[in-house]
């Protein structure tokens, strides 16, 4: 089971896209932590228990979090599970202390940056208004010299597509081998901000080809992703989305929720789905699995249907208001990604280019 303690609403930093809610200092108490950790441990049924920290900022919290870390290795011990750890961070606030935390205890980590300066500081600054990119910068390469395993989170809005390919070209520079652009469904995507997507992600694609042209082992998604599906129709599938049911959110307050991108504000009855008095309101919850919708009428005689991520509950409930219901913007954004991984995937086939054959070919005939 993956646990995520949304550990407090207060951030350091005021991103234009956030999905979080206001940032206010509602810490979560010691005693719900510990809680929440038992109720995870006591219900999986997997043999693991991965404990993930989510916000605001959750390093704000490193007293919080080194008790959880300890509360959840004990009871894991105790229940013979084995105990994995995540993180996602801003990266503001990553001095010695914390790279250290997150060393010992076997982090994956995954560092919220759009890009270089330009990319990062168009929705990504301080409370202030000062630019968080050298800040930022200095966290990433703290984590890759600590050989902490980091995956860069950026998000994909109208204000940094068409700078794609050099926000991929940067984050690489940084020492980044994998980067995962994610769409701000909810910005206005016109005809123009389209327009800079379609030029964004050629570039990035072709950045994508120069790099591994060059030998480098760098990934970036949703591209790597798309091109999986395209040899392996069954892994979009085989990945839908089980939220609530394999994983679960936890607020301060001790409501639960089927995602971290679903606590927000932590006042949205609609995809609450209990809380730690009462446990699992497990009638609410499979209402909302959009694994056990019908095929929405909008994909009916698609070919694209097997490789995208219409199944994503978080991504259509922002967009639709039901998990079940795929907006036609997430469907564009999926058309676009497939169209571009393609391309990219077909020129580095016909080129026999090592370094893809052997990210995507090891075990396959090619």
């Amino acid at each position: 089971m993956k646990l995520t303690l949304f550990v407090n609403h207060l951030c350091n930093l005021r991103c234009t896209y956030c999905y979080t809610g206001e940032k206010v200092d509602r810490r979560m108490p010691d005693e719900v932590m510990r809680r929440a950790i038992d109720f995870a441990v006591n219900t999986t049924t997997q043999g693991y228990l991965l404990l993930a920290f989510f916000g605001g900022e959750p390093l704000l919290e490193p007293k919080l979090i080194a008790g959880a870390l300890r509360h959840a290795r004990d009871r894991c011990i105790e229940k013979k599970l084995q105990l994995h750890t995540a993180m996602t961070t801003n990266g503001t606030v990553l001095d010695d202390e914390r790279v250290a935390l997150l060393k010992k205890h076997g982090f994956r980590v995954k560092l919220s940056m759009d890009g270089g300066r330009a990319a990062q500081d168009a929705n990504r600054r301080f409370v202030n208004g000062r630019s968080s990119y050298e800040v930022v910068a200095g966290g990433l390469r703290r984590l890759v010299a600590a050989g902490i395993p980091t995956v860069v989170g950026a998000v994909l809005d109208p204000n940094n597509a068409h700078l794609l390919g050099e926000s991929f070209d940067e984050l690489v520079a940084l020492g980044a081998t994998h980067v995962t652009f994610a769409p701000n469904y909810t910005a206005d995507w016109s005809e123009a901000a389209r327009a800079r997507l379609e030029q964004g992600l050629t570039a990035l694609g072709d950045r994508y080809l120069a790099h591994l042209r060059a030998g480098r082992e760098v990934r970036v998604d949703p591209l790597v992703g798309k091109i999986v599906t395209h040899l392996d129709r069954g892994a979009a599938a085989r990945a839908i989305c089980r939220f609530g049911v394999s994983e679960l959110a936890v607020a301060p307050s001790g409501r639960l929720y089927p995602c971290d991108r679903l606590v927000n504000q932590d006042d949205d009855d609609a995809v609450c789905i209990g809380d730690l008095e009462r446990g699992l309101d497990l009638e609410k919850r499979d209402r909302l699995l959009p694994a056990r919708r019908e095929e929405p009428p909008m994909c009916d005689g698609c070919e694209l249907k097997a490789r995208c991520k219409r199944f994503c509950g978080c991504a259509n409930y922002e967009t639709t208001g039901d998990p079940g219901a795929v907006s036609p913007v997430v469907c564009a954004f999926e058309q676009a990604f497939i169209d571009e991984a393609d391309r990219v995937g077909n020129v580095l086939y016909a080129e026999r280019n090592p370094v893809f054959l052997k990210q995507f070919y090891a075990g396959r005939s090619a």
